[in-house]
């Protein structure tokens, strides 16, 4: 029997959940977690308002959020129970996104404009549903050496723009890196809280992407599945990218995953992104 599939928020597994919403025919339903009704409907329209750029989602009437019967998708992930036959209809489709036509166009301010790769070194904020906390998710910068002077990088992490300002600006510069909404579009800076369609001109502009999974990363592997990505993960988060990667591969789709925990010596794992780089054809370093 179908099932719609619920959401609740506007973020990465959301994006997923999408994704599988299109692979399986069903609707998507909007219900956040909240109690009072004005708020309710002031976060059901912020959702859906996000989300429509990748699928028609349908909000839930506060009336009715607690007799859904619908599938928590996100759930299952984080429990660790969706299988791979599960990921192999994930990737059997991939999302038509839907914009606007004020999308903001992008790159005035980047060097060259000659190979856009797109790099999250760290996570400056995480909803900390994963298994694993925004530092245990990042690795040191250092790894990224390799790219320094072969691609135009461009940051794509989330971050809050005025406590974690000074600290991408210094990234930003060792890397010679280019931030969106740093020197232009300034509505856009920090990503978070920014509707995900406000990035489309970037991500349709991507040769590439390295760095830790996150929301970008969904964003790719639903909208833009022709962007090689080579995904970094904590291994002892929920997702088994092993599996996705799997399946990705096993759909003509570019993608390596390289995991990592606290054992891993770093100067090892720089070499291991430096090869998963070049087997995508990524760039020749």
């Amino acid at each position: 029997m179908r099932k719609s599939i619920i959401i609740r928020a506007n973020f990465g597994h959301e994006i997923m959940a999408c994704n599988f919403a299109a692979a399986y025919g069903v609707d998507v339903l909007v219900c956040p977690n909240k109690e009072n009704k004005e708020e309710y409907n002031a976060e059901a329209e912020k959702i859906a308002r996000f989300m429509r750029y990748f699928y028609d989602v349908k909000i839930v009437p506060f009336e009715k959020k607690d007799a859904l019967d619908a599938r928590d998708i996100i759930a299952e992930l984080k429990a660790g129970q969706l299988s791979d036959l599960e990921w192999e209809k994930f990737f059997s489709t991939s999302i038509e996104p839907s914009v606007e036509f004020d999308e903001p166009e992008f790159f005035k301010y980047s060097p060259s404009h000659y190979y856009n790769i797109l790099v999250v070194p760290q996570k400056l904020l995480s909803d900390g549903e994963c298994g694993v906390s925004a530092k245990e998710q990042s690795v040191d910068p250092s790894v990224f050496e390799s790219l320094k002077d072969k691609c135009d990088l461009i940051l794509g992490q989330h971050f809050n723009k005025v406590a974690d300002l000074d600290t991408v600006k210094k990234l930003a510069k060792e890397f010679n890196m280019f931030v969106p909404g740093l020197k232009e579009h300034q509505e856009v800076l920090g990503i978070r809280g920014v509707e995900h369609r406000m990035y489309h001109n970037l991500y349709s502009r991507l040769n590439g992407s390295i760095g830790i999974a996150g929301t970008h990363t969904w964003i790719m592997l639903t909208a833009f599945p022709e962007i090689p990505q080579v995904i970094i993960y904590n291994k002892n988060g929920v997702e088994n990218w092993e599996a996705i990667s799997r399946a990705a591969r096993r759909a003509g789709r570019k993608v390596v995953t390289v995991g990592f925990d606290e054992t891993t010596d770093m100067t090892e794992l720089s070499s291991r992104l430096k090869r998963a780089c070049v087997a995508l054809g990524m760039k020749s370093f």
